[in-house]
């Protein structure tokens, strides 16, 4: 990862060194997503790969339209591979099962190719509804 540090979008949080990791907890779809769209956004202007898992309340086709309103050529980000919107469920849940070993080692993966591909690195958001996270890890 070729620089240290980079913008986060966040205005109240900045920049970040890479591997930064944090929480936010929020009331509301539209506090969501007015945290995610911009951290998503910069990630995309800071030439990163985007990875966004998505859950209830959200859905996909929502983010594609909220992130379309907001970021001018975001319909060409997909089509060049800068950014993947993925549901939670498919991502970390396969053949019914959890693996926390494997949802990490698909990141390390998808890190690895971002990186093999020229992007600066991987930005990666997730929402996740509280119950689907107990489910999840419980």
């Amino acid at each position: 990862m070729k620089n240290n540090i980079r913008n986060s979008g966040i205005d109240i949080i900045g920049n970040v060194p890479w591997g930064t990791h944090f929480c936010q907890f929020y009331q509301t779809t539209e506090d969501s997503m007015d945290i995610s769209i911009p951290f998503i956004k910069a990630g995309l202007e800071n030439d990163e790969l985007c990875l966004w898992l998505i859950s209830e309340p959200l859905n996909i086709e929502e983010v594609k339209e909220a992130l379309g309103k907001t970021i001018s050529d975001f319909d060409v980000c997909p089509g060049r591979g800068q950014i993947e919107l993925a549901a939670c469920n498919d991502w970390y849940i396969k053949e019914g099962i959890f693996d926390q070993e494997k949802a990490l080692n698909a990141l390390v993966e998808k890190t690895n190719k971002a990186l093999a591909r020229g992007y600066n690195g991987l930005r990666v958001i997730q929402n996740l509804r509280w119950s689907i996270f107990i489910r999840l890890m419980f």
